[in-house]
């Protein structure tokens, strides 16, 4: 008879853990929100190219257009 009694003990108080704890995940889920819905209504910033990048870019292009001109010639 306790073991019942205090499980039923155990039970009434982790509902109410429950309950009390439940506003806070739920501010928790509107702040997250509101940080996405913001993020996504910002501006755009403008990505910066590297020169590294421009130049690698440049000398794959002239391998692709060298092996192109020596497949349509053979």
């Amino acid at each position: 008879m306790a073991k019942s009694m205090r499980s039923k003990r155990e039970k009434r108080l982790r509902a109410i853990r429950r309950d009390l704890v439940q506003p806070i995940y739920d501010k928790k889920d509107e702040a997250k929100l509101a940080a996405l819905e913001a993020a996504l209504a910002a501006p755009k910033l403008p990505v910066k190219t590297s020169p590294f990048a421009s130049s690698s870019s440049s000398a794959a292009d002239t391998t692709t257009a060298t092996t192109t001109t020596n497949t349509q010639m053979g």
